[in-house]
């Protein structure tokens, strides 16, 4: 299936968080988008209050999601998705800082 088709679907049914975790470690990786759609603007915010600079705060967020994608199978839903994604965002501004 195309990935904007499966896209759309997943947008229209309102998948869960979890539910898109299950499919991307089931070999469905192109529905991290997915993840990095819905909770882009969050992270970005987050962790431009911390930096106080685009530039880095741009870095920071695709080290995040890399991060959070390597690290997929950690993920045990004993938080929401968005907790578990905002703790490694916090964390990679922590490491960013001088």
């Amino acid at each position: 299936m195309q990935t904007t088709a499966i896209l759309e679907r997943a947008r229209v049914e309102q998948w869960s968080d979890e539910h898109v975790v299950r499919r991307v470690l089931s070999g469905e990786v192109e529905l991290f988008e997915l993840i990095m759609r819905r909770y882009n603007q969050r992270l970005y915010r987050a962790a431009r209050a911390i930096l106080h600079d685009d530039a880095e705060t741009e870095d920071v967020i695709q080290d995040t999601y890399v991060r959070a994608y390597e690290h997929l199978r950690q993920f045990e839903g004993r938080s929401q998705f968005s907790t578990w994604l905002t703790r490694i965002a916090v964390h990679a501004c922590a490491c960013a800082l001088p």
